[in-house]
């Protein structure tokens, strides 16, 4: 009897440990629509798109003149940072073809391009007379940007490849080259401008006519089906630089992130370097940290070191948003500066000790009369230049005493 209860308590911590594992790396599975797409036409002149119409062309026309598809989905609004991609697929619906089988790849694009207004008529393969912004075969926006390579600029590897034949849907499978490349765009790595679709240019006639996000159809609209994990704790950060910050938009810059224990000494868990952007928001992953409490502390290269004003719940599953700006509470000891309606990080503190003091006001006075320049801790306004801008910021606070406050 003890050795079946023994027996029966093992299998139950057996299974809730499977149930917990499965459920920090459960599976999550979108489909999204195109969220733009159009046909790059090889006409005289190449002027000639198709940023608004129901269908876009891959192939050879009868004529022995190439079209190309170009098509992107907005997957960073659906998938969340730190997502771990496990499957992609991209399903077409081909609507006409003058052709037999053929092959149609997908190749990663390497530049921007946009979809105007642009709307053929009937069956739309001779496309209409390019819009504002839209792409074509010699703009990636017309008229005033244009691609590196004429058609396109793409990359030499095949992403996916699938034979297209007769009327009907098509899917590009997922593989290792797919996974690659949507992961990239979900880390950043590599920006999202989305896939051309190649058909047969080997041979004539061979183009193939595909629906778009236009279509009346929603079945026969672009699908990108994608799977994912995610097994990292993500940090959505809001804070602002008080001496980068005009009132309006703040310079660009580096910060640290530090994770650490909510109770003492307050243990570093984790870190991350980011860069805020002229919002002062960055997304941030920490590879580290497992779900639990803690105190979010974000550090600049002559900043005061800011603390959260509680230890902060994350979960693994779950992007964590934080944003200092809009409350002086935000902050332990609401140490935060008040500037045109947003609280800031104090800065000042060019020597990185804690607080903002005559150490500080020295070395910044030393560098601007030495008209020093280039990204500097003792610039504290960002502009890459030492001048009295930052001599005042640096001596004020140093008259307000200002320093870190940390449990």
């Amino acid at each position: 009897m003890i050795k079946n209860y023994h027996t029966h308590f093992l299998l139950v911590v057996a299974m809730l440990i499977l149930l917990s594992f499965t459920n920090l790396f459960s599976q999550t599975t979108v489909t999204v629509t195109s969220s733009k797409d159009n046909t790059l036409f090889d006409f005289p002149g190449s002027t000639i798109s198709n940023g608004a119409g129901n269908y876009f062309f891959a192939g050879k026309t009868a004529g022995d003149v190439i079209r190309r598809g170009v098509i992107a989905f907005d997957i960073n609004s659906v998938i969340p940072p730190c997502a771990v991609i496990q499957s992609v697929s991209l399903k077409l619906h081909m609507s006409k073809t003058i052709s037999a089988i053929n092959p149609v790849q997908l190749r990663k694009i390497t530049s921007d391009w946009g979809e105007g207004t642009s709307t053929a008529v009937g069956e739309e393969g001779q496309g209409a007379p390019a819009e504002e912004n839209d792409a074509t075969w010699m703009t990636t926006f017309y008229d005033t940007q244009f691609w590196i390579n004429a058609g396109g600029d793409f990359s030499n590897t095949v992403s996916a490849s699938a034979n297209v034949n007769g009327l009907g849907y098509y899917t590009w499978g997922s593989n290792a080259q797919l996974v690659n490349d949507v992961q990239g765009w979900i880390n950043g790595s590599a920006s999202n401008y989305g896939w051309l679709v190649l058909g047969d240019e080997s041979t004539f006639p061979s183009v193939k006519r595909f629906d778009t996000k236009e279509n009346d159809s929603v079945n026969f609209r672009p699908a990108l089906t994608v799977t994912y994990t995610i097994n990292k704790v993500a940090l959505n950060l809001t804070t602002l630089i008080n001496g980068f910050f005009d009132g309006s938009v703040m310079r660009s810059d580096t910060a640290g992130v530090y994770l650490r224990n909510v109770y003492s000494p307050y243990a570093k868990v984790d870190s991350a370097k980011t860069i805020l952007n002229s919002s002062g928001n960055s997304v941030m992953c920490f590879n580290n940290a497992s779900g639990g409490q803690f105190y979010i502390v974000v550090t600049h290269r002559n900043s005061i070191d800011t603390w959260s004003k509680l230890g902060q719940t994350f979960a693994v599953d779950t992007l964590k948003n934080y944003d200092f700006t809009n409350a002086p509470t935000q902050a332990f000891g609401d140490n935060l500066a008040f500037n045109t309606g947003k609280y800031c990080m104090f800065n000042g503190d060019m020597s990185r000790d804690g607080s903002v003091d005559v150490t500080d006001i020295v070395g910044v006075y030393n560098d601007g009369t030495n008209f020093f320049s280039g990204y500097l801790v003792t610039d504290m306004n960002g502009d890459d230049f030492v001048d009295v801008t930052d001599l005042l910021i640096t001596y004020n606070n140093s008259s307000s005493f200002v320093s870190i406050a940390r449990p």
